[in-house]
């Protein structure tokens, strides 16, 4: 499947869809995430006109059909919001089918979209195709252009079968795609004339399969308004990223703990971009971002998993343009998502360095967890960054600069996003995982991380290695900054 094509998807609402929910839907998230796709140029919504159902379609058309079998599109499938899944979940039927491009006639200047489009599906033998094709061409197109009003044909191919699937082997289906302005002649002595010749009509008698059906123009989808340097899942969290250095370069994507955001790599980018963290000078690229649940995310967002954060990354990369990250560098819950990244994307990474994290969930850990919930709903996140901040860095670097830094980053996360990462954090468990992982990986940990240390030591990942940094505690790199680059100049 390759080459540009159309994607046509017919649905007919259930009882309980509920219009204003549907279109909604439709207007606001579904057709919008699609169309920030680069191979995706038009997305439109038809309402049927002929009494027949399904009664709403969209289409699309696609530069490339093979991308719709990348992960950049079936994630849209397969990771749908809470929102989608509940009002897809009513429908009655949704009928979706892809067809290759095979021919295209259209008035002088017109694009689309079309008013008003008639929709002509025939299934014709494969020793027919030859003579239908002909008649298609040469006879038929010419006539229908005449029709007033007529303004494009565009013929395809069907590759993805809908409800009904593909036609038996030795039949094809092809699609017609009559575009027509919003006062037209269909039905009228022009249409009716091409309609009724003796080669159309000796053509009809070999056809196995017809339908037709007539659709009113009723929305142009535009992409959904992503602020800059942002993107947008395809559950509505908001990856806000940044990315810099020389385009040319290794790209190093930086992953930030729970409750912290980006920043919290601000002097390691530094490193990594000017070559301090090479013994060879090398220079690399970053990519950093926020988590989702740093800020607050779209209420029908998923709830936050350990695969759902290593698989934004994955979405973030492909929507940044980078195929492979050179490595995935990530602390505590970060650190966490970079040895899953390398477990359910080894082909996008080729290092990863995994930074005082545990590589599951603990009983004791998750009654924390809870207690530190409930201190943020009580008395507010100011009460929690101080205990989590004091936590975090050892004593000496109390009222530090980053230590500052750091507590306001923490006063400033949502409330909700943080309740959403802690139940990522209180539901994992990649300890059966590990002895799989083939991406080499380096292991670091502060000295001063309670039993972090000695517990990452035992991960037993294959070809990882294990730092530990003298003078620092949970955030190593924002505590000793010096021995953070040095590990990092070992490994990279």
């Amino acid at each position: 499947m390759n080459g540009p094509g159309y994607l046509a998807v017919a649905i007919q609402p259930g009882p309980d869809t509920g219009d204003a929910a549907f279109h909604d839907w439709y207007n606001n998230e579904h057709g919008p995430l699609r169309m920030r796709l680069p191979f995706i140029t038009t997305g439109d919504r038809y309402k049927a006109i002929d009494g027949e159902i399904p009664a709403w379609s969209a289409v699309y058309d696609v530069t490339d059909l093979s991308m719709l079998e990348k992960r950049i599109y079936t994630r849209l499938r397969e990771e749908r919001s809470a929102r989608e899944k509940r009002v897809m979940g009513s429908f009655d039927t949704v009928d979706r089918k892809i067809y290759s491009l095979f021919s295209e006639r259209a008035k002088p200047g017109y694009s689309g979209p079309a008013p008003v489009q008639a929709a002509v599906s025939m299934v014709v033998k494969e020793s027919d195709l030859a003579e239908f094709d002909k008649w298609y061409e040469e006879e038929h197109v010419g006539m229908l252009a005449k029709i007033p009003g007529w303004l494009r044909t565009r013929r395809f191919r069907m590759v993805v079968g809908g409800v009904a699937g593909m036609p038996p082997q030795g039949q094809v289906c092809c699609l017609a795609v009559h575009d027509f302005e919003a006062t037209n002649g269909l039905h009228g002595p022009e249409h009716q004339a091409a309609t009724n010749t003796p080669w159309r009509l000796a053509t009809m008698e070999k056809v196995v399969a017809r339908e037709r059906r007539e659709w009113a123009h009723h929305l142009t989808f535009t992409a959904l308004k992503e602020p800059p340097s942002s993107v947008i899942t395809t559950d509505g969290a908001e990856l806000r990223f940044q990315l810099e250095g020389n385009p040319a370069d290794p790209v190093v994507v930086c992953v930030n703990s729970i409750l912290t955001n980006f920043a919290i790599w601000d002097d390691v980018a530094a490193a990594l971009r000017s070559g301090a963290a090479s013994p060879t000078g090398q220079t690399f690229r970053t990519l950093r971002y926020n988590s989702r649940g740093y800020a607050q995310q779209d209420q029908n967002s998923n709830p936050t998993r350990f695969d759902l954060l290593a698989d934004d990354l994955e979405y973030l990369l492909d929507r940044v343009g980078v195929p492979r990250a050179h490595a995935v560098l990530g602390v505590s819950m970060g650190g966490v998502t970079a040895i899953n990244f390398a477990i359910r994307h080894p082909a996008k990474l080729a290092k990863f360095v995994a930074c005082d994290c545990n590589v599951a969930a603990g009983a004791a850990n998750n009654q924390a967890w809870a207690d530190r919930i409930d201190l943020a709903k009580s008395e507010g996140m100011p009460a929690l960054a101080k205990v989590t901040v004091e936590r975090w860095f050892t004593p000496a670097n109390h009222g530090s600069e980053n230590f500052e830094k750091t507590l306001a980053m923490v006063e400033a996360a949502s409330i909700d996003g943080f309740e959403q990462n802690a139940g990522a954090l209180c539901n994992y468990d990649l300890k059966d995982k590990l002895a799989g992982i083939e991406t080499p990986g380096l292991l670091i940990a502060g000295e001063g991380d309670g039993k972090l240390p000695e517990v990452m030591q035992g991960f037993g990942i294959p070809g990882t290695r294990f730092v530990k940094i003298g003078g620092a505690g949970h955030l190593p790199m924002l505590e000793n900054h010096e021995a953070f680059v040095d590990a990092l100049k070992g490994f990279l």
